[in-house]
C-alpha cells in the first residue's frame, strides 16, 4: 500500500524538506501538521507571524513557508516582504499563500506567491510545494 509520503516521492525522516505554516488561528494548526507530516515533510507550524519571521531567519532547514494572508500582527504579504529583504543572498525560501481572503490588493503586491483559498485542494497544495523544492 502506498503512503502519501510515497505518491508525493517523500519519505518522514530527518532529510525531508522542512515546511513552515503560519496562521493565526491556532486551531487548524494541527490539523496543517498532521496533513504535511503525513504528505512526508518536517511540518513545523507557527500562530505567531512575528515568531514565523525569526524561525525563518534561525532555522536554515525551512525551504518552504505556507502562510495565511491576513493576520493580526503582520499580515503574510508584509512577513513575505520582510523576508526577502532580510534574508541572505544565499538562502532561498519559497513561499506559498493560504488564505479564506480573496481580496487582490495584497495578493497583487506579491504576485509571484501562489496563492490557494481555504479550503484548499490538498493535492494541489502539496504539488506546489514539490514544485517550489525543485525550482533552483
Amino acid at each position: 500500500m502506498n503512503s502519501k509520503a510515497d505518491q508525493y516521492g517523500l519519505s518522514p525522516n530527518a532529510s525531508s524538506p522542512t515546511v513552515l505554516v503560519v496562521d493565526d488561528d491556532q486551531g487548524i494548526l494541527p490539523e496543517y501538521q498532521e496533513f504535511f507530516d503525513f504528505a512526508g515533510f518536517n511540518t513545523l507550524t507557527c500562530g505567531d507571524p512575528v515568531e514565523a519571521f525569526n524561525q525563518v531567519l534561525n532555522i536554515p532547514d525551512i525551504a518552504v513557508v505556507v502562510t495565511d494572508l491576513r493576520m493580526a500582527q503582520l499580515d503574510g504579504g508584509s512577513m513575505i516582504r520582510n523576508l526577502r529583504a532580510a534574508l541572505p543572498a544565499d538562502r532561498h525560501v519559497d513561499f506559498i499563500i493560504l488564505t479564506g481572503d480573496a481580496s487582490t490588493q495584497l495578493m497583487a503586491e506579491i504576485s509571484d506567491v501562489p496563492v490557494f483559498l481555504k479550503p484548499a485542494d490538498t493535492d494541489a497544495l502539496v504539488a506546489a510545494i514539490r514544485a517550489a523544492l525543485v525550482r533552483p
